[in-house]
């Protein structure tokens, strides 16, 4: 089963926004739900979408994957244990 087939523990909203407050949010919301849940980050950043987001999953080796639309990325992250 893919990540965006997964139940959605928390939705991010984090459009309009720029990086840092990207990873910020992203990192905050990550920390309030439990190991094996799966976040969706809503984000029409790209830099954050493709560069920064992603390698901070890949450094916590957090599963994750995105779907662009239109302009708009869906990122769903699924936290692991630290």
């Amino acid at each position: 089963m893919s990540l965006r087939e997964a139940r959605i523990a928390k939705t991010v909203d984090i459009k309009g926004r720029i990086c840092p407050y990207t990873i910020i949010d992203t990192r905050d919301a990550l920390k309030t739900v439990n190991n094996g849940d799966v976040i969706e980050v809503l984000v029409d950043y790209e830099p954050a979408a493709l560069v920064t987001i992603p390698n901070f999953c890949d450094k916590k080796n957090y599963p994750m994957e995105t779907v662009e639309e239109e302009g708009t990325w869906r990122l769903y992250i699924k936290k692991e244990e630290d």
